[in-house]
């Protein structure tokens, strides 16, 4: 029977390549198609769409991605609330044991009021750790990292116009740590199995240069995060379509520009067409599932490439 496992693990070199959903689903069929060979892979895909694989993004551990809710009535408000609204809105990410307290009784209000308290929380806590304290709490940041380009006829760089920036995620500490979320009726060995050897290949962009390994994989089933259909809303933890069995929907769009990657990442065109997806915390009505899609048709030359556009979801119930 399917399942909802927690996958933990911590980043042991620098992010190259966002860990969304789609991407993550596309790593670990080049995994599978490693360890067990093309054919088996033709053959789990095409089980999926009885029997779909829906897989979160990557947030820090014990975080999830804010829901997008009804707003707030207007009232009005002191310039202390103001203040404290306009700190509270850059939050993109919410404590997994605040939305676990908030789920029966979820608003924008009482969401509002608990990251307050968190904030606040937060920073006297980080006023009375020591140095040692804070270098194992650890710091994340995205880091513009040059290169230059070599001409392939002379070997050396150009004078002009050669140098340009990427971004990598540098994490230390606790921050390292990230959970994905999967729903899935794989067996518990082979989902440990597909994830260490992705761990140890690498993930993403400059795999090959050591960015995205990680090690230290654990995986547990996760009771209190399974989509109980008596709640009447559903939350997004993933980069998915939106499909007609989504209603009352609240989104956020984000282009997805994926390439190919494996022994295709080095063709003619490795290239996918632009996807325009669901940024995880979108909120919908909880029917009947699975939400989102397998894509097909999304690159030019290969119509076999398929794109993981399903949403894993958490179910809750919004305030009147």
């Amino acid at each position: 029977m399917p399942a909802v496992y927690r996958i933990r693990f911590r980043l042991a070199a620098p992010l190259a390549t966002p860990l969304h959903s789609g991407t993550l689903f596309g790593n670990l069929c080049w995994i599978w198609r490693y360890l067990y060979g093309e054919e088996n892979l033709a053959k789990w895909l095409v089980t999926l769409y009885d029997d779909p694989f829906l897989i979160s993004d990557a947030f820090p551990a014990g975080h999830l991605p804010r829901p997008l809710l009804r707003p707030s009535a207007p009232r009005a408000l002191t310039l202390q609330e103001v203040n404290l609204r306009k700190r509270v809105k850059r939050v993109r990410l919410v404590p997994r044991k605040i939305f676990l307290e908030l789920r029966d009784r979820m608003s924008e209000d009482n969401l509002q009021a608990s990251l307050v308290r968190w904030l606040a929380e937060e920073e006297s806590a980080e006023g009375r750790r020591t140095p040692e304290e804070n270098r194992r709490h650890g710091t994340e940041s995205w880091v513009r990292v040059p290169h230059n380009r070599i001409h392939r006829l002379t070997g050396r760089t150009p004078e002009i116009g050669g140098l340009f920036f990427t971004e990598e995620l540098w994490a230390s500490g606790l921050k390292q740590y990230k959970d994905v979320y999967v729903y899935t009726s794989l067996a518990l060995a082979k989902l440990q199995e597909l994830f260490e050897q992705m761990g140890k290949l690498g993930y993403g962009k400059d795999a090959s240069w050591g960015r995205g390994r990680f090690d230290g994989i654990e995986i547990e089933p996760d009771q209190e995060l399974s989509a109980d259909t008596s709640r009447p809303r559903a939350i997004s933890l993933s980069h998915g379509s939106l499909t007609p069995n989504m209603r009352n929907t609240k989104y956020h769009l984000e282009t997805h520009y994926g390439r190919v990657g494996g022994v295709y990442s080095c063709t003619e065109s490795p290239f996918k067409y632009p996807l325009i997806l669901l940024k995880p915390g979108a909120t919908f009505d909880a029917g009947s599932g699975p939400f989102g899609e397998l894509l097909t048709d999304v690159h030019p030359n290969m119509p076999w490439v398929r794109h993981n556009a399903w949403h894993l979801i958490v179910t809750f119930r919004e305030a009147d």
